[in-house]
């Protein structure tokens, strides 16, 4: 179990996002770019408007679906993201030509868990981290029991909100949690749910 659970609060997309994320103050704040099937997905320009205003000290991530590997690069290089979690069906391939158009660039692979083969798969990926998940966010939570078997850290989504975020880092003991959905009300990121839930992982001590 980690010294202390991290807390990334995803899926970003006004100026007021932003200003709840910096008065909460997780480690790490997401942007899901250029996926429009998602209503959280912002645009390469709308992350340029966006990613400064985020405080200093809270870790930028930039969330992507198979794009490609040049515009990961670009974004990186321009200083709007200081990681990048890969949530499509980037391999190994991928993740070697990442690191060598951005290298020291830390490298969060998202997985889909179903199953303990999806959890073969997460323990060998070369990223930097993983991240066990439901889905794309679905907002609902995967079978925990799965995750009993992970040797190396990683970062657990799916259906996490701040009233259940606790019982699953006692649970499952991740190396960080990932909210978006459970931090919303009515499609609208929620400031008052991103301040409780870095609360609630806050207050574990852990």
């Amino acid at each position: 179990m980690p010294d202390t659970c991290r807390i990334k609060c995803c899926g970003m997309f006004r100026e007021e996002d932003i200003a709840a994320v910096n008065a909460a103050r997780p480690d790490m704040v997401g942007f899901v770019v250029d996926f429009p099937r998602s209503h959280r997905s912002v645009t390469p320009e709308r992350l340029a408007a966006l990613a400064p205003l985020v405080d200093e000290g809270i870790c930028r991530v930039g969330v992507f679906v198979d794009e490609p590997v040049e515009t990961v690069a670009d974004l990186a290089a321009s200083g709007l993201i200081d990681m990048a979690q890969l949530h499509g069906h980037e391999d190994g391939d991928y993740v070697a030509e990442l690191r060598r158009a951005v290298p020291g660039m830390r490298i969060i692979q998202a997985f889909k868990v179903r199953s303990g083969e999806d959890i073969e798969r997460a323990e060998a990926s070369s990223a930097d981290m993983v991240l066990l998940d439901n889905g794309q966010g679905t907002g609902e939570r995967f079978d925990w029991t799965l995750v009993r078997s992970v040797t190396r850290p990683f970062m657990l989504a799916g259906g996490l909100t701040p009233e259940n975020v606790g019982e699953a880092i006692t649970a499952v003991h991740p190396w960080g949690v990932d909210l978006s959905s459970g931090l919303e009300t009515g499609r609208l990121k929620d400031a008052e749910k991103i301040a409780a839930a870095v609360r609630a992982v806050r207050s574990l001590g852990n």
